[in-house]
Order: C-alpha cells, then structure tokens, then sequence
C-alpha cells in the first residue's frame, strides 16, 4: 500500500516539473547568449585588443623591412666575400685529394675514345660554320657513344644556344654542371641565358659561382658588378669592381666604374682614392670634372 502511495506522489512531483519546464522553455530557448550584457562587453574588448595587435604587428613589420633591408645588403656583400674565399680553398682541397688518392676511372677503349673525339671535333666545326643542323648531328651521335661526355653535351647547349632554343640549352648545361660541377664557362652561359630572359638575380648567382671558380677573369667581376648594380646592390658591386680593378689595375673603364660605385656608396675615401689613379691614367677623360663635383658633394 505505501509503495502505490509513493509511486504516486513521485509520478505527481515530475508532472509538476515537466510543467514548469515546459512553460519557461520558450524563453529559454528565445535568449540569444550573445545578447547579454557581459557577452557584449567581451567581444568589445575582444575587437580592441585585436586591433591593437593588428596595429602593433604592422607596426613591427615595418620597423623590420626598415632595419633588415641594410643588412639584407651587407649579407650580400659579405657573402661574395666568403664564397670567393670558401671557393679558394675548395679548390685547394680537391687538388690534394686528388694527388693524395687514386681513384678508378673506367678506361674507354681507344677505338671508341677517338671515335668520340672525332665526332665532338666535327660538331665543333659544324657549329663555327654555323651549320647547327649538323653539328646537332654530331654531338647527338657523340652522346649515343658516350652517355657521360661532358664535352659532347657542351657542345650540343652550345648548339642550342646559338640556335636561339634557350629552354633546350638551359637544360643541358645544366646537365653538363652534374657531369662537371667546375665548369665555370657553362655558368657563365646559364648566366646570359637568364640575363636574356630578364632574370637578373639568377644571372647574379651564376656569375657569382662563376667567379668562385675561376676569380682570374676580370671581365666576369665588371659585369657582376654591372647587374648588382641595376639590381639596387651597390655595395655589393663595389666587392666585385674592386676585385676587377685588383686583376687590372689601370684599366681606365673599371676605375671609372669603381669611382661611380663609390661615391653611390657614398664612400669618400675611396671615391677620392680611385679618382685621383683615374686622372693619372686617363687625363682626357671628359667625366672628371662631373665625377669630382660630385666626389665633393658627399
């Protein structure tokens, strides 16, 4: 008998229950969190911070373009530096290794080394007559004989490059560079490739491999300087036009390019220095006068 009563009153209390719930649901359910005061006053304060965040990573990326732009310049000029240097004793390495170890080659028989010589020797031919169909010819044929004669493939990138075919020749110099990674005149010919197609700072690479190297080259240092220079690197072309005037010293046309890149350096003293070895050496030089006025203006 008490368990009827009990299981009554239970049922009772959750019917009265259930009816409350139901009659404040509808309310429930219309309150938007969003609506109330203290979510406001949140969010508010969420889109000021945020905008001073905004401002002050704005603010910091400008200090940072500001101040990494001169070092991005000095980098590069220090890294022409110690790319000449590390190349020096690269190459001093690779000669002592080399005389200090023996290493297997595989020996070609002689019949077929001069076949392959003589079909590099005649593409080399075609193509100073400027009969490029036929040196193609050649240095294809070499190539079928020997799949790893850097000199045959040279040749043929060499074909395609007066052929005007840059894309073909890109890629076969470079394939050369993986056959012979010292190869500094193919550099330099990827370098005018680029040069031609309006890619000055992979021209600049180039020539900077180049000259590691082979730093004894004078011309190669003047026209590294040239492109840096319409790159905006100044500095760093003094780097290379200095090395030039080291190779050759009183060469009028470097010593006029190193009085310009120094006083675009605003370098005085060695605007001054350069200047004064450009009057003895070329007195008739009709930019004197300009480059002294402007010497005095730094």
């Amino acid at each position: 008998m008490l368990d009827w009563i009990f299981g009554i009153i239970i049922i009772l209390c959750l019917g009265g229950a259930i009816f409350i719930i139901s009659r404040k649901l509808p309310e429930l359910s219309a309150l938007d969190v969003h609506t109330l005061p203290e979510e406001k006053s949140g969010k508010k304060k969420k889109e000021i911070i945020g905008k001073r965040i905004d401002a002050r990573r704005q603010k910091i990326k400008e200090n940072s373009k500001k101040y990494l732009t001169p070092f991005r310049r000095q980098w590069g000029q220090w890294q022409l530096k110690f790319r000449i240097y590390v190349g020096k004793i690269e190459r001093l390495m690779l000669h002592e290794q080399a005389a200090g170890k023996k290493t297997e080659i595989k020996i070609m028989d002689l019949e077929t080394e001069a076949r392959l010589k003589k079909l590099v020797d005649e593409g080399g031919q075609y193509l100073t007559q400027n009969n490029l169909e036929r040196a193609e010819e050649k240095f294809i044929a070499a190539i079928k004989l020997d799949t790893h004669a850097a000199s045959a493939y040279r040749g043929l990138a060499d074909t395609y490059f007066a052929k005007k075919s840059l894309e073909e020749a890109r890629a076969t110099y470079q394939f050369v560079l993986q056959l012979d990674k010292e190869d500094d005149s193919v550099m330099v010919k990827l370098a005018e490739i680029a040069e031609s197609q309006g890619d000055l700072e992979e021209a600049i690479e180039y020539y900077q491999q180049a000259v590691v190297i082979n730093d004894s080259l004078s011309p190669r240092f003047v026209h590294l300087a040239e492109l840096l220079l319409r790159v905006g690197q100044p500095l760093v072309a003094r780097e290379a036009i200095e090395a030039a005037v080291e190779l050759e010293p009183q060469n009028p046309k470097y010593l006029d390019l190193l009085t310009e890149t120094a006083i675009l350096c605003q370098d005085k003293t060695l605007a001054l220095k350069v200047y004064s070895t450009l009057c003895l050496v070329n007195p008739e030089n009709k930019k004197l006068p300009d480059l002294k006025q402007r010497i005095d203006l730094l």
